[in-house]
């Protein structure tokens, strides 16, 4: 069974900001979502020992996440209060850790098809929206809800390398503040 603490770290999540219930017993990680408002709205577990094959009940499979409709949840929100002129947005929770960790504000949206609610509510923060995605067709369609966007390249942002990290927020950094 893998050690739930250790194995958050090794995937760049922030015990003391993002906070999630360990049960080691159990083998789950409990997430909690948030709406603009600070209100708690939903929740994800995170099952490491699970496979990635569909489960006849939900709640036994890799990834479940529990959520109030209608409503803009999204993982992350505790990290609004670094400070930035930019907010950075992926699909995946690890993804936005591995920004959070380097001291960036980012959240993650945890659906390969996001709202328009959710586009709103970005654009309403008056930061710049930045979109860190795949290149796969979830991954496209999220970089539409951004003023900018930057693919990761053939990994997802939370198994890239340190210096494939580097690379992509130097590409972000020539996006946000290009040469006049």
């Amino acid at each position: 069974m893998t050690d739930l603490h250790q194995h958050l770290l090794d995937r760049h999540c922030n015990l003391e900001l993002h906070r999630p219930i360990l049960d080691q017993e159990e083998g789950v990680a409990t997430f909690y979502l948030w709406n603009m408002s600070g209100n708690l709205c939903g929740y994800q577990q995170y099952r490491p020992d699970a496979g990635k094959e569909k489960k006849n009940n939900p709640k036994e499979g890799r990834y479940f996440t529990m959520r109030k409709s209608p409503t803009v949840a999204v993982f992350g929100v505790e990290s609004l209060h670094l400070r930035s002129d930019a907010v950075f947005v992926t699909l995946g929770r690890f993804d936005s850790c591995v920004l959070t960790e380097r001291g960036l504000p980012a959240v993650a949206v945890l659906s390969n098809d996001p709202s328009k609610d959710v586009y709103n509510w970005l654009h309403s923060l008056g930061r710049k929206v930045v979109v860190v995605h795949d290149n796969d067709k979830a991954g496209l369609r999220l970089a539409k809800f951004g003023d900018f966007a930057v693919a990761t390249g053939e990994k997802d942002l939370g198994d890239s390398t340190e210096a494939e990290v580097t690379n992509l927020l130097q590409k972000v950094e020539l996006l946000l503040n290009p040469m006049v």
